[in-house]
């Protein structure tokens, strides 16, 4: 087994828009940094806030794929590999055929994927899906967000080395971006790019309820992530204002500062219909916010009986929560305390990165 000062590794993610596979791409690179002979990160398609969280010490190269076989952007990436005799590919997300492009022109290099799609099981696109399949057989390893990942892949991927891995957050992240933005209102938070799975409606419609009590008047909802604009974010803006809720909901859309947004806030949720471990649960955690969240895919497992767990798609039930910890400050400070004991010890980012790092040593 190789020791793992020589292990030389790049993450290779699609975008560094805020997503939570790529917020883990950039804490592993940045983390790797100072823990193996290389680090680096390569993005494929299109930049994002998130290059601005990448430390110095994790080597950054930026490839400007245009489709979906690029030689250009293949030659390019490989050149950056040799030079820095890279030997392992980790690559996250739909990054995957793009890495194993890479392999076809150097058979000597090693891929590990790193799936973070939580509803994964219920993909609709077909050939996508299928073309991962066939590719998997170029795998070394897989590493897989939640335990129905886990047993998806093994079901369908072709290759039996498989693990599952928690997501963490790198206390180094966002060290060098801006903390002046202020919030001056009691603030719920939502970190979740505006997208159908992570169901805003559901929370619009929470918020709604809570606002109908003149107690809660000064309280804002904060809406955190990529905003696209399209026909969900439209109907949700709709819906908003239709609530007369306009001057209540903040949609700040992607951010570089999201730990400071957090950590000003009151309470955090999510209200999501399909979760694989979102990485906002963790960050939620790491900040000692009282948490409540819907019953998706890791998140009971995560919060245990230190946070508020409610059904998908009940506003009633979700509205309920939050207005326990907005009444209970006492009771919602011991929940982010224990919450931020429990994540810090089962998702430390020494143990997961040296899992990381015995699957490298080992596919070398």
């Amino acid at each position: 087994m190789l020791n793992k000062n020589n292990i030389r590794v790049i993450q290779l993610i699609d975008s560094l828009d805020a997503g939570g596979g790529e917020r883990m791409a950039v804490n592993l690179a940045n983390t790797l940094a100072e823990k193996v002979a290389f680090s680096g990160l390569v993005c494929t398609r299109k930049e994002g806030v998130l290059k601005e969280t990448i430390n110095k010490e994790t080597a950054y190269f930026f490839c400007n794929k245009k489709r979906s076989i690029d030689f250009s952007a293949i030659k390019k990436t490989l050149s950056f590999l040799k030079s820095n005799n890279v030997e392992i590919v980790h690559a996250h997300g739909s990054s995957f055929f793009f890495a194993f492009l890479l392999k076809l022109v150097d058979s000597s290099l090693k891929i590990v994927w790193h799936d973070h799609h939580g509803n994964r099981v219920n993909e609709t696109n077909h050939f996508k899906s299928e073309i991962l399949k066939q590719v998997s057989r170029y795998f070394s390893h897989v590493f897989c967000v939640s335990n129905d990942l886990v047993e998806w892949s093994k079901t369908n991927l072709k290759t039996n080395l498989i693990s599952h891995i928690n997501n963490f957050v790198s206390p180094d992240t966002n060290q060098n971006i801006s903390r002046n933005f202020k919030l001056n209102e009691p603030c719920i938070v939502c970190v979740a790019n505006l997208r159908k799975p992570k169901n805003h409606f559901n929370l619009i419609n929470a918020f709604k309820i809570i606002k109908n009590n003149d107690a809660y008047k000064s309280w804002k909802l904060v809406l955190v992530g990529d905003n696209k604009n399209d026909e969900y974010a439209q109907s949700l803006k709709k819906l908003i204002s239709n609530s007369s809720l306009t001057q209540e909901v903040l949609i700040l859309g992607q951010r570089s500062d999201v730990s400071n947004i957090v950590n000003q806030s009151k309470i955090a949720v999510l209200s999501s219909d399909v979760e694989a471990l979102p990485m906002a649960l963790i960050e939620y955690a790491m900040a000692k916010k009282p948490v409540v969240v819907t019953d998706v895919g890791q998140c009971a497992e995560v919060i245990g009986n230190s946070g508020k767990l409610v059904a998908p798609n009940d506003a009633k039930a979700l509205a309920e929560a939050i207005q326990f910890y907005i009444e209970n400050p006492t009771e919602a400070n011991k929940d982010a305390k224990a919450l931020h004991e429990k994540v810090n010890n089962e998702f430390n980012p020494n143990t997961i990165i040296e899992q990381v790092i015995q699957v490298y040593s080992s596919v070398i």
